[in-house]
């Protein structure tokens, strides 16, 4: 089975490693955080309907918003 965009693939590639990078200072390490990152992508593999895929573009948008939004916080508790 294909996607049903091509754009929608890369969206979500996109975000993959957008997340992925924001995973590297991650407080239980990077490989817990990546393999959880992979089993989450994973899970939603089999998604064909659009709109459920751009929920989940938009839910993977809101968490990483959410890590850098703590990255930085941590940088000021940290000075």
């Amino acid at each position: 089975m294909s996607s049903p965009c091509p754009a929608l693939r890369h969206k979500v590639m996109r975000v993959y490693k957008e997340l992925l990078y924001l995973g590297r200072e991650y407080p239980q390490g990077y490989e817990y955080y990546r393999a959880r990152l992979h089993r989450a992508f994973i899970s939603q593999k089999d998604l064909e309907d659009e709109e459920k895929i751009r929920a989940g573009i938009k839910r993977a948008e809101f968490v990483k918003k959410g890590r850098m939004f703590w990255s930085r916080v941590g940088e000021h508790v940290l000075m």
